[in-house]
């Protein structure tokens, strides 16, 4: 029994040092409310600062940290909402309760940072490839945005030089203070009928916008090409697929409505609600080797038990 004790005692406290990541609910519609700051340019010139090498999952197949793209940005994930599907079935999911918010940095409810890179343009209102890494900050380690009370912090609000588009700045938003890797999302076809190339699609082109507002709107798929995105915390519940396109099912819709940033340090500010409708959590059944050592070892432990009870009577 002291082994066991030991052996208990241990997991206990492996479990209450790792951080635990805000749980999606399963099987049901969830509306995502973004804030957004991204970098644009009318040539694939842009490198992220800093070299961003998403902690240690990798980049995507073909990315290096040195790779340019057209557009860049970080955001901040201000609320989680309980979603309602409208419209067509499997087009739309309206927002309704709300079961996260960001409660600003130092709260009690954690953040959910994170990048979205590699876009490519390929018009002056459409680009394809992309991707969107989320990441997670525990309540506590929430302070890397500014000190700000509400959803944004300081960081987002503009006026903190902590929040420039350099490497502290993409560190704030992904790895820094402990951030963990919750998923990735593979911008992909569906909002251009007649283009399986358009991933993006844009109302004007974000190059040359002189104000505002303006919108652009996507589809994303969970990433699950290697082992370490697959087993990431929200990877499965992500993996919904459930908008239908021309081009088939979609895990992830965006509707990203922009503006110039006026006076600020990043090109664009944004307001982009996501929609996911999430995947029934299933349990890991053991193979039936595995049941087989586990029966096994049962066995063993339970004549030990018996054969040292034998010796004390």
């Amino acid at each position: 029994m002291r082994g066991l004790a030991a052996t208990t005692f241990v997991l206990l406290c492996a479990v209450t040092a790792s951080a635990t990541p805000i749980a999606l609910p399963s099987n049901e519609g969830v509306y995502i409310q973004f804030n957004n700051l991204e970098e644009v340019s009318a040539t694939s010139s842009l490198v992220i600062p800093g070299g961003y090498t998403a902690g240690g999952i990798g980049l995507p197949a073909g990315l290096t940290p040195s790779s340019t793209q057209n557009y860049w940005g970080v955001f901040n994930v201000s609320s989680l909402q309980h979603g309602t599907p409208v419209g067509p079935p499997h087009t739309d999911i309206a927002s309704g309760l709300t079961f996260f918010v960001d409660d600003g940095p130092g709260g009690l409810n954690g953040m959910i940072t994170g990048i979205f890179y590699g876009i490519q343009r390929t018009s002056a209102t459409t680009a394809t490839s992309g991707y969107i890494d989320l990441w997670w900050h525990d309540a506590g380690a929430d302070t890397t945005l500014g000190s700000t009370p509400g959803a944004e912090g300081s960081c987002l609000a503009g006026t903190s030089a902590t929040c420039a588009p350099d490497a502290t700045g993409v560190a704030n938003f992904t790895t820094a203070n402990g951030g963990i890797f919750l998923a990735r999302l593979d911008y992909a076809s569906g909002v251009s009928l007649g283009n399986s190339m358009t991933f993006i699609a844009s109302s004007c082109d974000p190059t040359t916008i002189s104000g505002g507002p303006c919108q652009a709107d996507s589809y994303a798929n969970v990433d699950l090409s290697t082992l370490a995105l697959a087993s990431a915390p929200w990877a499965a519940q992500l993996n919904g697929d459930w908008f239908n396109t021309s081009f088939g099912a979609r895990d992830a819709r965006f509707s990203a409505v922009f503006f110039l940033n006026s006076g600020g340090q990043w090109n664009l500010r944004s307001n982009d609600p996501g929609r996911v409708f999430t995947a029934t959590e299933t349990l890991v059944t053991p193979e039936p080797s595995t049941l087989t050592l586990l029966g096994a070892g049962l066995a063993v432990w339970g004549a030990r038990r018996r054969a040292r009870r034998k010796q004390t009577v």
